[in-house]
């Protein structure tokens, strides 16, 4: 049996959590929020803000989105074509924050200061620093790919490559330590490391690796066709 004193302890215990409830559900609000229309516009600014740092963020940091232009790397990569209106691919490039050491095959976006007020511009690497490049013609006059005395499988290229730019005369080219040796898988139709304009690049200049085809541009090759299934991981060799 519970006394006159407990019981009256045991009252008092309850009112008292009820009025803390009763506290809590009438919690004074913030006379500084706005209420409304207002209100809510405002809470769509600020949590639309939020997520653009947010995203902003991770496109500086992490990875970007960019854009193909010219016909450098086709046909693994359709670039935006200005006479034909066109537009090109659109690549997730994961940033050089995450991305260091880039190997043979990589598909790499550089922005050489050089070139064009540096205009991101996408190619292969083909050699890596300390590695020599030279080119070797056969009886077709078709120029191949030599690293380090070796040949270069290039299944990936558009068309044989004739004789252009720097090293088709015999030379060997050595990549300098902290560069790459980068070149277009359009070799016929592409400005990269044979030509003084782009030459050995920086390893600074590179933005980063194209890892993903988000978006794949109107073939101009093609009449204009987009091919969804392109969709997907990029070639790296």
């Amino acid at each position: 049996m519970q006394t006159e004193a407990q019981q009256e302890n045991l009252t008092q215990t309850e009112a008292q959590q009820e009025d803390l409830i009763q506290t809590q559900a009438k919690k004074k609000e913030n006379p500084f929020e706005p209420k409304g229309m207002a209100g809510t516009f405002y809470t769509v600014v600020h949590d639309a803000a939020c997520i653009l740092c947010a995203v902003t963020f991770l496109f500086i940091f992490f990875a970007r989105i960019v854009g193909v232009f010219g016909s450098s790397m086709y046909p693994t990569l359709v670039g935006q074509d200005t006479a034909t209106r066109s537009r090109g691919d659109y690549l997730i490039l994961q940033s050089n924050v995450l991305c260091r050491g880039y190997q043979y095959g990589d598909v790499v976006v550089a922005s050489i200061p050089t070139y064009e007020d540096g205009k991101p511009i996408v190619k292969r690497v083909i050699a890596t620093p300390g590695q020599t490049v030279s080119f070797r013609a056969d009886a077709l006059d078709h120029v191949h790919v030599y690293v380090d005395d070796e040949p270069v499988p290039e299944e990936y290229i558009n068309e044989t490559m004739f004789p252009r730019g720097k090293g088709v005369d015999g030379t060997v080219l050595t990549v300098p330590e902290g560069c790459y040796f980068l070149m277009g898988d359009n070799r016929n139709n592409s400005l990269d490391s044979r030509f003084d304009e782009i030459g050995f690049v920086d390893e600074r200049y590179i933005i980063g690796k194209a890892k993903l085809l988000l978006l794949p541009g109107q073939d101009a090759h093609r009449n204009g066709v987009v091919d969804w299934g392109r969709i997907g991981l990029i070639r790296h060799g």
